[in-house]
């Protein structure tokens, strides 16, 4: 084998080597610290633990609301649940919803390292306490996911979480290959991605009522994927744009009219036969 040959072969295993690492670091960025708990905002919450299918444990908070709807969050991809203290405010305060969030594994207080089959599993389990454990109806629950959890949620909303009442996305993605390959400028590093995280691809199978929210000035994940995810997906479905909202402001920026886009599936969830009362 000649030398430049050996060269080639070097320079392309190093270089999937590094996607490999990059894959990993943009896809997983968690951090153990907590910055507070939602006593500080004003809210009443129970400390929960409980086991992952693998037996991984994990931690979340149980945020009573005066609503009959509990939100099943599934956060985005970077540090972890205390980290949507604000946001976890407005829906208790604004949409009187209750919110049971948790981290995945390796975020937070959660047990071992993130995965892309160890997030479903996470979510699997969580809807698992919610429905069994804490004995809420699965037909009073909306499935959240924001950014990566967008994924996580259409997966679970294809399973375990099929009877929930309903999905919101919040600044989907297409797929994470798609994603890839527009970062690195329509480079096929997708061809060496182990990741799926593939929304377009799966939404369509979701029957339940769904929420697509997205800022039009997201800088991480752009808008028009949104808007994709939006038009694969079945009807009933409502598309809400967030003026000058970028990746994880859009309560902030859209204000009152980001709550009013919730209230309109919480009134039509609430108002279906699947609503448990």
């Amino acid at each position: 084998m000649s030398a430049p040959i050996i060269t080639v072969i070097i320079f392309l295993a190093m270089f999937i080597g590094w996607l490999k690492f990059q894959e990993k670091y943009a896809a997983f960025a968690p951090t153990g610290e907590m910055s507070g708990d939602p006593s500080g905002y004003g809210m009443p919450y129970e400390d929960v633990r409980f086991a992952s299918g693998d037996g991984t444990v994990l931690h979340g908070w149980f945020i009573p609301g005066t609503s009959s709807i509990t939100v099943l969050w599934l956060h985005g991809n970077a540090g972890n649940i205390s980290d949507r203290l604000d946001i976890l405010r407005g829906f208790n305060h604004s949409l009187g919803v209750s919110s049971f969030i948790f981290d995945y594994r390796g975020y937070g207080k959660s047990e071992g390292r993130p995965s892309e089959k160890g997030l479903y599993e996470d979510a699997r389990a969580a809807w698992e306490w919610l429905t069994e454990q804490r004995g809420v109806p699965p037909g009073n629950i909306i499935l959240y996911g924001h950014s990566l959890g967008t994924a996580v949620a259409v997966d679970l909303a294809l399973g375990a979480g099929g009877s929930a009442a309903g999905l919101a996305l919040e600044s989907p993605f297409t797929s994470a290959r798609a994603l890839a390959r527009r970062m690195y400028g329509g480079i096929p590093v997708d061809l060496f991605m182990s990741l799926h995280f593939d929304n377009i691809g799966r939404v369509g199978g979701v029957k339940m009522p769904l929420l697509v929210i997205h800022g039009d000035k997201d800088a991480t994940i752009p808008f028009e994927m949104g808007k994709e995810v939006f038009d694969a997906g079945r009807e009933p479905k409502a598309f809400f744009p967030v003026p000058g909202g970028d990746h994880s402001d859009c309560y902030l920026v859209g204000g009152e009219a980001y709550w009013d886009a919730w209230r309109k599936l919480l009134n039509r969830v609430q108002s279906s036969s699947t609503c448990a009362q």
